[in-house]
Parts: structure tokens; sequence; C-alpha cells
């Protein structure tokens, strides 16, 4: 298992929230970050230690955005 941080984002981009999240990998993990959404953040960001790694959208339609290869 990997730990994850997860932050929900503002319509600003400013953190509201954080969150760990123990997955697999990256798809699971964003998976798991999909079910931290609510109605004022439109976007969960996953980190790995230092490195950003994801941008999930909340919206449901919508994949998630690669930072990096991973």
């Amino acid at each position: 298992m990997r730990t994850f941080r997860a932050y929900l984002l503002d319509p600003s981009g400013r953190i509201t929230w954080g969150e760990w999240i123990e997955a697999r990998d990256l798809p699971e993990a964003e998976a798991k970050a999909r079910e931290l959404c609510d109605a004022g953040s439109p976007i969960v960001e996953l980190w790995e230690g230092v490195k950003p790694l994801s941008q999930v959208p909340c919206n449901e339609d919508a994949p998630p955005r690669r930072l990096v290869n991973s």
C-alpha cells in the first residue's frame, strides 16, 4: 500500500481540507479522492510525499489530470 495526501481545493485553488489516503496505486487513490468531493470543492489534488501527482475533478464525467507519469 502507498500513502497519498488528498487536498480539497476551493474554486480559487486554495486548500480547504486534507486527508490521508491509503491505496495500492494512483488509479485507486484517484477513485478514493473523488469520494471526498463536496459542493465547495471542484478539485481534489493528490500528492505522494513532496510530489504532486494528480488533480481529480469532482465532476464524475471528467477524468483525472495527471501531473506526472506514475
